[in-house]
């Protein structure tokens, strides 16, 4: 007789060989979605060699299978390991605001929450909302039944222009505010925005986040607690609760948020370098990263023409090939002749003379020559 974590785990490596089946490279935009993959691991995580980019790329699209499993699986919270100081996540009377992040099996930390019986209110975007929405409804409504729970479970949109007064008012009252801290696709900055959100380290590079989380945790008194999910090796899910940071009574918000929000991503940083092929926000942090400077090299620094392989790539799409800037996340149509030309440098003596003294000058300026 196998035991339920047995079955699991067995049902696990039936969503894998089913995965195992398809063939990857012929999905619509699997192309764009590696590359756009690739710049984001590259500007963040150089240490990780481009080589080893795809095999990345494919355990992050594996283990989206596995945390759709997961979300269907109402056993899949119970076999959960926890880590830290995870008293924190037991039923209390005093609100948290428990910071996440999409690394592994994220939705788990909902599940599990709401099976100790906490009053949720999850905070989501509006496509995630319409994605996964009714699939999470249903899972905690599938363990409101099973396990005969009466604690409230509530979404709330980002988009909402009432959400922050709405999270706020469901924090005094008493229930705990479930948030990705690392964003989603429909949460990153637009123009006229600029006084949400802050800049913080990360990686590499800096990104612009949200100050929300912050603010709600200084206005309401409440604490902001960390919790980043992962999936060992033997499979096991695990959620590891991390120091809490709690708001100083009377100290500067602003001052706050800012050391509030660089200590949640300070304190993620470690377990992305350890899972990275579990982190699904290598698909959307280029939309967060702040703008770099990029000083463009004049002609007459120009000794010998290569092409620019660590900037760009070039991408074989249905409709034309297309020149992509790994920087500045910038693609450019281009004709299959500079495709192909940029692709056989070495045969050609004067780039010049093929493309004409203004397109070589654009070609050197924005470095995809150097």
């Amino acid at each position: 007789m196998l035991t339920t974590r047995q079955l699991y785990k067995q049902e696990l490596e039936t969503c894998r060989h089913h995965f195992e089946q398809v063939d990857l490279s012929k999905e619509r935009g699997y192309l764009m979605k590696y590359t756009t993959f690739s710049a984001n691991v590259e500007n963040l995580l150089p240490s990780i060699p481009r080589k080893e980019h795809e095999t990345l790329f494919r355990e992050l699209l594996l283990q989206q299978v596995f945390t759709t499993f997961d979300q269907k699986c109402l056993t899949a919270g119970d076999l959960v390991k926890l880590r830290g100081a995870h008293n924190v996540l037991d039923k209390e009377h005093s609100p948290k605001i428990y910071c996440t992040y999409h690394l592994g099996s994220y939705r788990l930390l909902t599940s599990v929450l709401f099976r100790k019986g906490v009053d949720c209110v999850l905070l989501v975007g509006s496509n995630m909302n319409r994605s996964q929405g009714a699939e999470m409804t249903e899972h905690i409504e599938g363990l409101r039944e099973k396990h005969g729970l009466t604690n409230v479970f509530r979404v709330v949109e980002t988009g909402s222009p009432s959400a922050g007064l709405t999270v706020l008012r469901e924090l005094k009252a008493g229930r705990s505010l479930i948030v990705f801290v690392d964003g989603s696709p429909e949460t990153a900055p637009e123009a006229g925005e600029e006084s949400q959100f802050l800049s913080v380290r990360f990686g590499q590079r800096r990104v612009l986040t949200r100050k929300g989380v912050g603010y709600l945790s200084h206005a309401a008194g409440v604490p902001i607690i960390p919790v980043v999910s992962y999936r060992k090796s033997d499979m096991i899910n695990v959620l590891h609760c991390l120091k809490p940071i709690r708001p100083i009574v009377r100290s500067d918000r602003d001052m706050y948020c800012q050391e509030a929000m660089q200590q949640l991503y300070d304190s993620f940083w470690p377990y992305l370098k350890q899972y990275p092929g579990q982190w699904e926000g290598w698909n959307f942090i280029h939309l967060f990263l702040e703008p770099e400077i990029v000083k463009n090299k004049s002609l007459n620094q120009v000794k010998r023409l290569a092409f620019n392989e660590n900037r760009y790539s070039l991408c074989d799409l249905e409709q034309a090939p297309i020149l992509f800037d790994r920087r500045l996340y910038q693609t450019y149509e281009i004709t299959e002749d500079l495709r192909d030309l940029l692709l056989n440098l070495h045969e050609v003596d004067s780039v010049e003379d093929v493309v004409g003294q203004e397109v070589f000058s654009e070609l050197v300026d924005m470095e995809v020559l150097h």
